[in-house]
């Protein structure tokens, strides 16, 4: 075999293993990455209601706020959409309300507390500005979550939230409306760190 046609096999030897090395990369990370069916089992394999120890609760939450982050809008959809309903619900309805807080700092970052007391720090006008400003944006994202829910479940949300301030919204509200108002305080938070974390003061 010529030389030339030495060169040219092991040019193509070395295009074809680094092929199976990229595919194999991509079919691992592939598997690792989550999808619903992979948060509805690690959520069955894992129910809170059979957890006593505290530190492993907050190691299941915080693994499963972190599986939410890395879906797709319309993969959180699909959770929201199964006809024996959104698996995040029970999940969710399981957790302490110190639990509950943690899990929201997960899935909407570690400014969530700073946000909702920037929040309330605000005037009335101006807090009452953000939630409809946020509101209608979310209306506006065909990929999002809709904010049309929250308003039908609690006409006077608005009202509530900018008189009552956020914070004290949503510790008076039930699990499933907290759940709801995770999209909304997740658009909250990007408008008011535009703002730079607040507006005027009272």
């Amino acid at each position: 075999m010529s030389y030339r046609n030495q060169f040219l096999l092991k040019g193509v030897a070395g295009i074809l293993i680094l092929w199976a090395v990229v595919f194999g990369v991509l079919k691992a990370v592939g598997s690792i990455k989550p999808t619903p069916e992979k948060v509805m089992k690690y959520g069955r394999d894992n129910p809170l209601a059979e957890i006593d120890d505290p530190d492993e609760r907050r190691e299941v939450i915080g693994n499963i706020a972190e599986m939410l982050n890395q879906l797709e809008p319309d993969e959180l959809s699909e959770l929201e959409g199964r006809e024996e309903g959104d698996p995040r619900r029970e999940f969710f309805g399981q957790m302490t309300q110190d639990e509950q807080m943690f899990f929201m700092e997960k899935r909407i970052g570690r400014a969530f507390q700073q946000i909702m007391l920037s929040f309330n720090e605000m005037d009335r006008e101006e807090r009452k500005k953000i939630v409809e400003r946020s509101l209608k944006q979310m209306e506006e994202n065909p990929n999002g979550p809709r904010g049309e829910g929250l308003e039908e479940a609690d006409p006077e949300m608005i009202e509530k939230i900018t008189t009552a301030g956020f914070k004290s919204y949503y510790q008076d509200a039930n699990a499933d409306t907290k759940l709801d108002l995770a999209p909304l305080m997740e658009q909250m938070q990007k408008n008011m760190s535009r703002m730079g974390g607040g507006g005027r003061r009272k």
